[in-house]
């Protein structure tokens, strides 16, 4: 190391220009920059329910809907209203990317032997006949219109390739405009909605963090302009990533969107870890060059394998299924590679051609000190705490729930998620599920009134199933027809007269509902589960002959849920075996690698023990914090391991190189946890729920991993006499 702290102080200004210049290459980035909002890229290529999904919305060419929730004190069947709804339905309609609009107003009314359109002219001079109509007669009203009518749906269906996008901007300004009280839902709703969020989120989170981090090393270092300076290798470092994510090509997702923002948060541990050393020695070393070398002596190795063993935590992420939690993975494990190497190269080139103070600022902190001394003597106390820690998440781990669900992204009292559960209580979830109806016959089946009462059947059962509030097909659709026309609520047995509704539907609708061998049916929800959509999958088993598949957003989020549980394991296990190894590798003492892990077991079980008792659960985001604590969190255990062994080194006894090493790193490792926890609380201020849960997680993980690092790790390296010693 001080052959390298040598090269950097003769090299200086090389060093400088170099990063400059990467600098200039990461802001001419920017250009390339776009969010990805689409749940459906969660999915790695090739997942067999994301193709499935993808396969029968190509072959009933079924693009999104998007669900316009109409609410008014009134009858929405009164003249006026129904008017209103009428023109609302027709401007929908001509909106570019729309293909079709179902709502309680039926587009044909049977008049007499005849059937007739319904449009303005007639609802003016039929109004009475019609809104009879949609009361008594119309078989797919309540599908649409609340019992007591003051509460209406249009579905709005987006052809294939439309740009969504464009459809939901016009909708919005219909919103704004209309006389009406209308709300939009649908998953290109939460697309929507979330772009939006995620752009707020990197123009407000990000500063936050970083004044938050500051006002607390500028708290420890006592100098404004030293905290900046600790600060410097995490900014670059979040700058650096943005320009590896938009020159290779990738977008900001809902996972990787948080890159910049623990890259600054944590990165900023080793400038400070330098800095808090560097203004240490500044008295003890008068020389610029001298002062240099012995400041990276100390601090290099362990900012070194810190470095790595973060990345080692984010790195365990690349093998997972979830693309996100990959992306995050790879972004932030380089993101920590550039502030390691911003710190160890950097700023140690900075501070050798700085003007310095003349008297160094001093931290009055001489109390953390001996406090974290005196705790640490304190063996029986220190194991009960977190004895009782490890007891309370033994108890809880196994009641832990994995949650991965859009609307849970969004708090409860966000507009969106109070949109979606009026519409779900009402009509049913704003995202169905879709599923095929198995025909060997194609479309010949329709006449076959054996095989349509089976499918009639079936459909009635699955309605039976918790969860599931409505299934409709075709069938039901000539069951409907057959009623208005007959009078007889069943379908036709006579095929004459199934031929003949047929043909009073069109062929461009027929081909969303029919295939060559199968049939498309639409299966609305309410308060649908994981456990429930089990049970879907049972019964689909069961009814093979009848019902191919059943897919849709929860389905695919249900897969997720697997997905995150296996990547949770995967990505657990892989981190401790590489960080092991590191340890092992680089200390040269087994001893040393299994006390560094015990603070990361202990806040692995606290994380998830949190969880479960929170009611918080496992999704995305959780997932990956449980495998970024243990990179961050081991960093404590190696300061101050490695602090041990330099004090030991220089004669010092266990006892003295045990209080040597905590009053030297208690600080900086006491003021990076909480800078970590404080920094990250600027999660607090995102629209997003499962961004205010990481927030809260961190500030566990943080206290949990620094404290068992500082009273924990001791036991191990100090004497049994010096818990006894005078104080």
């Amino acid at each position: 190391m001080k052959r390298i702290a040598g090269f950097i102080y003769d090299h200086a200004k090389l060093i400088i220009a170099l990063v400059i210049v990467f600098n200039l290459v990461s802001l001419a980035s920017f250009f390339r920059f776009n969010l990805d909002t689409d749940f459906l890229t969660f999915f790695s290529e090739g997942n067999p329910k994301a193709e499935e999904y993808h396969q029968l919305n190509a072959k009933y060419e079924t693009g999104e809907t998007i669900s316009i929730l109409i609410e008014q004190d009134g009858s929405l069947l009164d003249k006026e209203s129904l008017l209103e709804v009428f023109h609302l339905q027709k401007e929908i309609e001509a909106i570019d990317g729309v293909a079709m609009v179902q709502g309680f107003i039926p587009p044909e009314i049977m008049a007499g032997v005849g059937v007739t359109s319904v449009d303005e002219a007639y609802i003016e001079e039929n109004y009475d006949t019609l809104k009879g109509f949609i009361e008594n007669k119309y078989f797919m009203a309540d599908q649409f219109l609340t019992e007591d009518t003051r509460n209406g749906i249009l579905i709005a269906s987006v052809a294939v390739d439309a740009d969504a996008d464009s459809v939901v901007d016009s909708l919005k300004e219909m919103v704004e405009d209309s006389p009406l009280s209308l709300s939009l839902a649908g998953n290109e709703v939460i697309k929507d909605t979330i772009w939006g969020y995620l752009f707020m989120i990197l123009c407000i989170l990000p500063p936050c963090a970083i004044v938050l981090v500051l006002l607390v090393f500028y708290l420890v270092l006592r100098n404004f302009r030293f905290a900046v300076l600790s600060m410097i290798p995490a900014g670059l470092a979040a700058l650096w990533t943005f320009g590896t994510v938009f020159w290779s090509g990738q977008d900001l997702n809902l996972m990787t969107v948080l890159s910049p923002l623990f890259i600054l948060v944590m990165g900023s541990a080793y400038g400070l870890h330098y800095i808090s050393h560097f203004l240490d020695n500044i008295n003890t070393y008068t020389d610029r060059r001298e002062l240099t070398i012995e400041t990276l002596s100390m601090v290099g190795t362990p900012i070194f394998l810190a470095t790595i063993t973060t990345m080692a935590g984010f790195a365990s992420l690349v093998w997972t299924e979830v693309v996100p939690m990959r992306h995050m993975g790879i972004f932030v494990t380089l993101g920590i590679g550039y502030a390691g190497f911003i710190a160890l190269f950097f700023l140690p080139a900075v501070l050798s051609r700085l003007k310095l103070p003349a008297k160094p600022p001093q931290a009055k902190y001489a109390w953390l000190n001996n406090f974290i001394l005196k705790a640490s003597r304190q063996r029986l106390l220190v194991s009960l705490i977190f004895a009782v820690v490890l007891v309370v998440s033994v108890v809880y781990i196994p009641k832990l729930q994995v949650e991965s669900d859009q609307l849970t992204f969004f708090k409860e009292s966000s507009e969106i998620r109070q949109t979606f559960d009026r519409i779900e209580n009402t009509f049913g979830s704003a995202i169905p599920l879709t599923g095929e109806i198995a025909s060997a016959q194609g479309q010949a089946a329709l006449t076959d009134a054996v095989f349509a009462n089976k499918v009639l059947e079936t459909e009635r059962e699955l309605e039976s199933l918790p969860g599931i509030k409505s299934a409709f097909s075709v069938f039901d659709v000539i069951v409907g027809i057959n009623n208005v026309a007959t009078g007889e609520n069943a379908y036709p047995s006579n095929p004459v007269i199934t031929s003949m509704i047929l043909s009073q539907i069109s062929g461009q609708e027929m081909g969303t509902w029919a295939s060559d061998d199968g049939f498309k049916m639409i299966v609305k929800t309410e308060g649908l589960d994981s456990e429930d959509i089990e049970n879907l999958d049972r019964f689909v088993a069961g009814h093979s002959d009848t019902i191919r598949t059943i897919t849709g957003m929860p389905v695919l989020f249900t897969e997720m849920n697997k997905l995150v549980i296996r990547s949770q394991f995967q990505s657990l296990g892989l981190a401790l075996v590489l960080i092991f190894l590191m340890l092992w590798v680089t200390m040269r003492r087994i001893t040393a690698a299994l006390a560094g892990l015990l603070p990361i077991a202990l806040t692995i079980g606290a994380i998830l023990g949190m969880l479960s008792i929170t009611g918080f659960h496992l999704n995305m985001m959780s997932a990956n914090l449980s495998a970024i604590s243990i990179g961050v969190g081991v960093d404590y255990s190696i300061h101050l391991i490695s602090g041990i062994y330099y004090y030991r080194a220089r004669g010092m006894n266990r006892d003295d190189s045990v209080n040597a090493a905590l009053a030297t790193v208690s600080r900086p490792v006491l003021a990076n946890a909480f800078g970590l926890a404080i920094g990250l609380s600027a999660l607090f201020f995102s629209p997003l729920r499962i961004h205010t849960q990481a927030a809260s997680v961190m500030w566990v993980a943080m206290i949990v991993a620094s404290m068992a690092a500082l009273l924990l790790v001791p036991q191990f390296y100090a004497s049994r006499k010096r818990a006894k010693k005078v104080r």
